[in-house]
């Protein structure tokens, strides 16, 4: 599978996510497993993971900011929205012979940035470009 398929595949995972979980896990090995290091929970199994997310009690909606990787390892950063509610995600997943094999995700809730460092920072759009760089 090339660069191109995964991402392909990656973007069509998103898509059904939460709401056609039969779709969703199709990116998936039947062994794969999904972690949470934030609660230190571990899902084993594409059939499990398929049974926790079609069972999750709140609808979720994902909004990609960027996919980048190659080969056996991506890493998608995104929100997910639980019941409207914002999150900031980081996922990381590593494949082998065209399907998810380990996903990692943690997540954050965002935050209103302090005052007091305003004059270092520069608030981001929603807009996943990345700046451009000089020459």
């Amino acid at each position: 599978m090339n660069d191109q398929e995964t991402r392909t595949m990656i973007m069509e995972h998103f898509a059904a996510a939460g709401r056609d979980e039969v779709a969703a896990a199709a990116i998936y090995a039947e062994d794969a497993v999904l972690e949470f290091p934030q609660g230190g929970e571990r899902i084993r199994g594409k059939a499990n993971i398929q049974a926790f997310r079609s069972a999750y009690p709140a609808s979720l909606d994902f909004e990609m900011r960027r996919t980048i990787g190659s080969d056996e390892l991506w890493v998608n950063e995104y929100t997910v929205r639980y019941d409207g509610k914002p999150s900031l995600a980081v996922g990381i997943m590593e494949f082998a012979n065209g399907r998810v094999i380990r996903e990692t995700l943690y997540t954050a809730d965002p935050w209103e940035p302090p005052a007091w460092r305003a004059q270092w920072v520069e608030l981001m759009d929603t807009d996943p470009t990345p700046p451009t760089q000089g020459p």
